[in-house]
């Protein structure tokens, strides 16, 4: 596991979440709970906690190009529970899904 890439992971999952638009906070806790390839592209699974008492969520960060610290903008997370079992497959889930927006936005674009 690349620890830089891992920080940087993990700054903009925080990030992400403490947008208004999202959690509207950083979480009370998170942590890194796998690692992934796709698309050419590494993710990190991420379980994090809205408050102390809380529920595990699950999250996604990256895209990371090799061993590139700047993630192409597939962070995301739908609030779901975490489950260490399906994590992985959630993670793949949400980031399909942030690419079929965007490539969607592109064919728009590209008829205009």
């Amino acid at each position: 596991m690349n620890s830089r890439q891992l920080f940087a992971a993990q700054e903009n999952m925080v990030e992400w979440l403490a947008d208004p638009h999202e959690l509207g906070k950083k979480p009370s806790k998170i942590e890194c709970a796998g690692e992934f390839d796709l698309h050419d592209m590494h993710y990190y699974i991420f379980k994090y906690k809205t408050g102390l008492l809380g529920s595990w969520l699950v999250g996604v960060s990256g895209g990371f190009e090799d061993d590139g610290l700047e993630p192409c903008g597939h962070t995301f997370s739908e609030m779901q529970k975490y489950d260490a079992a399906t994590a992985q497959g959630d993670c793949i889930a949400m980031v399909e899904k942030i690419r079929a927006y965007w490539m969607e936005q592109a064919k728009k674009f590209q008829q205009n």
